[in-house]
């Protein structure tokens, strides 16, 4: 009697192990299964006995397409099975992975000896140890392979089965100036679209890496020149149809192809880029200029700075100049000061800019932003760097409580002074989202009344004769 409470004891114990078990005879057929062991192998206890173990403990290898069948020897106590053994499904994909023990036993009481196989889902380790060798290899941001993996695919495609090898180097264009003016929120953006477009310009089997902060690298193996130049073309067509933002998705590239195995693929991979260097000091000017020209479309829909209202500055401005004896450059700059000084508003939020009403305090200091923003932009693009400290100072005032340096009196550009009167006057009497518009007149008792305290002294008196004048004029 006691001995049956033990054989119920151990059988209730096998049950209800998170486990699962299956017990065969020496000849390997199977005598018990416990819940977990029939969920796992689709067999239940009573069509599972007397089954030879290889017919129902169906598993493969890791790669989920070869058979594993467990060696049953007798004698020897105990034998680990495989770390990660593949259940499949009916559908034939990865239902888990497990791993256990096959051991042997001998009861010599009852002449009696069999295997226990006992094994346990670890599915959650192998899920844990791909997503670790996943981000080893990858870069977050991309989903790219990273620097570490290139190198080590660099090693295995230097076969000569490999050749022809080409090699691209795609650098992305303007990052830094996403970076500083967007934040790198948007920089970020930016590198996820050209990873989206080198992939979809590749075959599945093309190495896409990228190497460094704005650098790509792909590896074509068996692609020849012809065909490495195409996957060249396509990545330039589909630059092209991204939506633009906040700036045009352009990359520069450089390509080269290791024909024979004398040839290294380093000094490919450093032809590649110096044609990538190459190719981008060519296009430069070009990537530049379609830049600005799209910076300043931008400005015109966005912070609804019309070319009107820039032509108005201008001629403002450079009466002014003329006045005080500025030179032809000086009044150059003027004019390219006129159209461009708000160019940071393009990094404002079009809701704030465009809402009506006052300003929550939070808000106005993100409009102050601007000047800074401005600065940056410019500073990239050679034909305007000249204006950055015209623009970072366009919003100083006189008595120093201005943004966003506090510069005082002469301290601020003579550029700088000259527009800020011209601004003020023309948002006064054309209005802003922020105010209505008023006369002439009552506009140019708002720049006198302010004289002294934000605007240069000087400047106004001046301004004020040639507002004067003109109306006389017109009357």
């Amino acid at each position: 009697m006691q001995n049956l409470n033990l054989v119920h004891l151990s059988y209730l114990t096998l049950c209800a192990l998170s486990d699962g078990v299956i017990i065969a005879n020496s000849k390997g057929q199977v005598l018990f299964l416990n819940k977990v062991a029939e969920r796992l192998t689709g067999w239940d206890i009573e069509r599972a006995k007397g089954k030879f173990l290889k017919d129902v403990f169906i598993v493969y290898h890791e790669d989920g397409q070869t058979r594993y069948m467990p060696s049953l020897v007798v004698g020897l106590q105990q034998m680990d099975l495989p770390d990660y053994l593949v259940f499949r499904n009916q559908a034939g994909h990865i239902q888990c992975y497990i791993t256990g023990t096959v051991t042997h036993f001998t009861d010599e009481e009852i002449m009696f000896s069999g295997f226990v196989l006992l094994f346990h889902d670890v599915s959650y380790l192998k899920q844990r140890e791909s997503q670790i060798q996943y981000d080893f290899f990858h870069d977050t941001l991309t989903g790219l392979f990273n620097r570490a993996f290139f190198d080590v695919e660099v090693e295995r495609l230097s076969g000569e089965r490999m050749l022809p090898l080409s090699v691209i180097i795609a650098d992305a264009n303007g990052l830094k100036l996403v970076n500083d003016v967007f934040g790198h929120h948007e920089g970020d953006k930016l590198l996820q679209k050209i990873a989206k477009v080198l992939r979809s310009a590749c075959r599945h089997e093309d190495i896409i890496a990228r190497t460094g902060g704005d650098e790509f690298i792909i590896l074509l193996p068996q692609v020849n020149r012809e065909e490495a130049q195409a996957i060249v073309d396509r990545i330039s067509r589909s630059c092209n149809e991204v939506e633009v933002s906040p700036i045009p998705l352009s990359v520069s590239v450089g390509t080269a192809t290791r024909e024979n195995k004398e040839d290294s693929i380093n000094s490919i991979i450093e032809l590649a880029e110096e044609r990538m260097y190459t190719a981008k000091l060519r296009e430069n000017s070009m990537v530049r200029d379609e830049m600005s020209k799209f910076i300043r479309k931008t400005l015109e829909t966005h912070a609804g700075e019309t070319a009107e209202h820039g032509k108005r500055l201008k001629d403002m401005s450079v009466e002014m100049a003329k006045r005080i004896g500025l030179d032809d450059y000086d009044r150059i700059q003027l004019e390219l000061l006129a159209m461009v000084h708000d160019i940071g508003k393009i990094a404002i939020p079009k809701s704030i800019l465009s809402k009506p009403g006052s300003l929550e305090l939070d808000e106005w200091h993100t409009v102050q932003k601007h000047s800074e923003i401005g600065y940056r932009i410019v500073i990239y693009f050679p034909e305007m760097a000249i204006l950055s400290t015209a623009i970072l100072g366009h919003h100083e005032r006189w008595d120093g409580k201005g943004y966003p340096q506090g510069l005082k009196g002469k301290q601020i550009p003579i550029n700088s002074r000259i527009l800020a009167i011209a601004d003020a006057y023309d948002v006064l009497t054309c209005g802003s989202p922020y105010k209505v518009p008023v006369s002439s007149s009552e506009a140019l008792k708002e720049i006198q009344r302010c004289s002294g305290t934000q605007f240069d002294p000087e400047l106004v008196e001046l301004f004020t004769e040639i507002i004067e004048g003109t109306a006389d004029k017109a009357q």
